[in-house]
């Protein structure tokens, strides 16, 4: 449903992180996507791993700006991509290594660069699992050595909250799921209230 729904400018441009993998790999596709295979089991702090790999092999440009979302996300409308673009132009000349796309910087969702991403690879690539607890810590406990808030790089969290649009079923008639709006770059995302592992599905 993500790919489904990125804008067409996006279609050549992206790069999926498999995870809980048999060996660290990668392979350039075709139509221009990238798909990177690590062997920890992370959530979405595997993304620091997979896409170090791409920087230490230079597959992708060193001073890109990468777009940190998860499998449960749905962009919405057609201003997706010129309002990330000018997140970018807007940052690309400070010391910014981290914009965190809302006032919280909920569910990690940010754009990312080499700095902090080589940081957050260090710090996680020893790791080989996570819990759905524990990476919902280092995502609230800004003070936590794992959350990539506490990195020693320039971050700012831009002051837009998230618009909260209740409860729906998004991908079953069995799961319902919370829905928030990402009205920095127009992009919903998915997920459970989660307050002990026992809560979360692990399924769509």
């Amino acid at each position: 449903m993500l790919i489904e729904s990125m804008p067409n400018e996006w279609k050549n441009k992206y790069i999926l992180v498999y995870q809980d993998e048999d060996k660290n790999d990668f392979s350039v596709h075709e139509d221009g996507h990238i798909e990177v295979y690590i062997t920890n089991n992370l959530s979405d702090y595997g993304n620091f791993v997979g896409i170090n790999m791409l920087l230490e092999a230079k597959v992708v440009q060193q001073d890109s700006w990468f777009l940190f979302i998860h499998d449960t996300c749905k962009f919405i409308g057609n201003d997706c991509v010129n309002l990330t673009l000018d997140l970018m132009k807007k940052y690309t000349d400070s010391e910014i290594d981290i914009l965190w796309l809302s006032k919280s910087g909920q569910c990690n969702i940010c754009l990312i660069r080499k700095n902090a991403i080589e940081m957050g690879s260090r710090l996680y690539k020893e790791i080989k699992f996570m819990t759905k607890m524990e990476t919902i810590c280092y995502e609230w406990n800004h003070h936590h050595y794992l959350s990539p808030k506490s990195f020693n790089v320039k971050q700012e969290f831009l002051n837009v909250p998230i618009k909260g649009l209740g409860s729906r079923y998004v991908y079953n008639n069995k799961n319902k799921r919370e829905c928030i709006l990402y009205e920095s770059i127009n992009m919903e995302k998915y997920f459970f209230l989660t307050k002990v592992e026992s809560d979360h599905p692990f399924s769509p």
